[in-house]
């Protein structure tokens, strides 16, 4: 059984503000149902401590039936959102108030095509409203106390019984599915006769009263004369009393989808939300907007980025064919390159290979006035270099610092003399290296 809760509202809460604790401590009563409690238990309290209860459960409020008239209109078929447009209107005649200020909740059609509603001010509305979110209840359903009396369904039409409670000087009568209202004591009998009058050649069948708490009705005078009336009219007059309370009774023979749920256009949950977010509507625009701008710069800057780390691999790619133009297969340059590297170097240590050799040679040919290199040729942890320098002087002095500072074993293998420079060939090694 799923966990309900159901609030009762009082009459002496009507326009009563909701500000600051004053409505945490409005006096509530409060039926709690789950498979503990299958049956209803009643607490008596304010509606904070109601509030505290409302963990998990579905909340149903039932606000006093003298502030909600229920009424029905005949009107043709038409859409939802029509329907709910003109029945206010529909109902205005029957309205002493002005229909902007009133809420209108659409009900059930019934077989004779007549719209049942409830209608309510908007302001008393408001202000159950307002003690209710004081205390951080959320109503699911908020609907006249009119709809927890019992109502059969009627197995042919005329063949209804109508369903009445008496609770100390106040009662509440429900004549229909979706029909009924709330009175005083002092006129059980005109209005009970105003009812039979208006159901016309339909009257009911049966009257069923139940009397809560523990007074003794079938004593009374208002009971003698309630039966004469019933049996002038010829309705089956049952009597059940009860000593049970009100709310508990309500609870228990409340159903949902034969209730008016005042909860409806702009006091709907959706409507409510949109109030909500109405205030922060152009923030919200706007950090949308932003997020957007922000998902195409991304995009953006994606695009670019994935565009130039195609251009740097076609760049690896073709330093490394013009470095080693034998091979044939690129699969990873990285990885390749540095393999090629590693077989150029001779695979010796830190001091030793190609570009060990290059590295202290350069050094002193970059220093070494008139110095022009022609040629390299790398075997065997042998560099042979081809320099042409201005004369025999300067290539000694050249070899002296090849050996000296750049620490190699260096060997003058040719120098010719020839249109005023001296073209030479030197075999470079590093000093302690092999043969």
């Amino acid at each position: 059984m799923r966990k309900q809760l159901f609030i009762q509202l009082f009459e002496q809460q009507v326009g009563q503000p909701a500000e600051g604790g004053e409505a945490a401590v409005l006096p509530a009563s409060w039926v709690l149902r789950d498979e503990q409690r299958p049956t209803g238990a009643l607490f008596h309290g304010n509606l904070q401590e109601a509030a505290a209860q409302a963990a998990g459960a579905r909340v149903s409020v039932l606000v006093p039936g003298v502030d909600v008239l229920l009424a029905q209109v005949e009107l043709p078929a038409m859409k939802a959102q029509r329907l709910a447009r003109a029945v206010p209107f529909a109902l205005e005649e029957q309205l002493a108030g002005d229909v902007d200020d009133l809420h209108v909740a659409i009900g059930q059609r019934d077989a004779q095509g007549r719209v049942a509603n409830a209608v309510v001010s908007r302001q008393q509305l408001d202000g159950w409203l307002e003690q209710l979110k004081a205390v951080g209840l959320q109503a699911d359903v908020m609907t006249p106390e009119m709809f927890g009396l019992q109502w059969d369904a009627e197995d042919e039409p005329g063949q209804s019984r109508w369903s009445m409670l008496i609770d100390g000087q106040a009662g509440l009568l429900r004549t229909g599915v979706q029909t009924g209202l709330a009175f005083e004591m002092d006129s059980l009998l005109p209005v009970l006769q105003a009812c039979i009058d208006d159901a016309g050649d339909t009257p009911p069948m049966g009257l069923q009263l139940t009397v809560c708490g523990d007074n003794v009705f079938a004593d009374s005078d208002e009971y003698r004369v309630l039966s004469a009336l019933c049996a002038e009219q010829g309705i089956d007059l049952s009597l059940d009393e009860k000593n049970e309370a009100r709310s508990v009774m309500l609870a228990q023979n409340f159903d949902e989808q034969r209730a008016i749920n005042l909860l409806q256009g702009d006091y709907s949950r959706k409507q409510q939300l949109e109030k909500l977010l109405r205030p922060w509507r152009p923030a919200l625009m706007l950090g949308g907007l932003w997020l957007l701008l922000q998902a195409g710069v991304f995009v953006v800057e994606y695009n670019r980025l994935s565009t130039q780390s195609s251009e740097l691999k076609e760049q690896i790619e073709t330093v490394y064919r013009e470095t080693f133009p034998e091979s044939r297969n690129v699969v990873n340059p990285k990885v390749q390159m540095q393999r090629g590297l590693e077989k150029l170097q001779g695979g010796g240590g830190q001091n030793e290979g190609l570009l060990a050799l290059l590295a202290q040679t350069g050094v002193v040919l970059k220093d070494t006035p008139g110095a022009v290199l022609r040629t390299l040729r790398f075997k065997g942890n042998k560099l042979d270099v081809d320099v042409n320098m201005p004369d025999l002087q300067s290539l000694d002095k050249l070899k002296q610092r090849l050996s000296d500072d750049a620490g190699l074993k260096v060997e003058i293998v040719s120098a010719s003399s020839r249109d005023g420079k001296v073209e030479s060939r030197l075999s470079l090694q590093v000093a302690g290296g092999g043969k």
